[in-house]
């Protein structure tokens, strides 16, 4: 089985690079793993292990999808907690207004309903992951590090495809292979 999940691609803009700098030099006393930049992506659905036989499947599904879809664009614009600010777990940034990318994910979720996966009865909340949190040394200082870094210019985001990753974890962090790209109607 492959552990898969529906993302886009995205880099960060230089000015979001240079917060998350900032972020790693006031959090450095703080046990989180930092994504690498080639591995930041907006997910749109995390599958996990999908058996050989649901790929072709899916695969369709995606397709759909990205046919009923046209290109639209979001603004990163915010610094944001899972967890509570005195229990974090991830750091992420992500998105005031984000509609027209939950309007992917209900026109995909039936579909992938269909073919076997679990629904996701989760929030949706989309997001660009910049560190996993492993511990916080002072938990006052972290709060106002995120209070204090809060993004000081938007980036637009354009989306106008979808990608399947296969996701390999390797003790040095995952590896992410492109399966399939679905482009959006034009």
């Amino acid at each position: 089985m492959k552990r898969l999940f529906i993302a886009v691609p995205v880099t960060l803009s230089p000015s979001l690079q240079e917060n998350s700098n900032l972020l790693r030099e006031h959090l450095q006393r703080d046990q989180i793993t930092w994504v690498a930049p080639h591995l930041q992506h907006l997910t749109l659905r995390f599958l996990g292990k999908t058996p050989p036989q649901w790929i072709d499947p899916l695969q369709e599904a995606i397709q759909n999808c990205a046919q009923q879809t046209t290109p639209f664009t979001l603004e990163l614009n915010r610094l944001g907690l899972f967890g509570s600010r005195y229990a974090p777990k991830v750091i992420w940034y992500g998105f005031e207004e984000f509609t027209l990318f939950k309007n992917l994910f209900e026109i995909l979720e039936p579909q992938l309903i269909k073919i076997g996966f679990e629904p996701n009865y989760g929030n949706f909340v989309p997001h660009i992951s910049v560190g996993r949190i492993r511990k916080v040394e002072n938990k006052k200082r972290f709060s106002e590090a995120i209070t204090k870094l809060q993004p000081k210019e938007t980036q637009t985001i354009h989306v106008d495809q979808l990608v399947l990753y296969q996701s390999k974890l390797h003790s040095d962090g995952p590896i992410y292979r492109k399966l399939a790209t679905f482009p959006f109607a034009q």
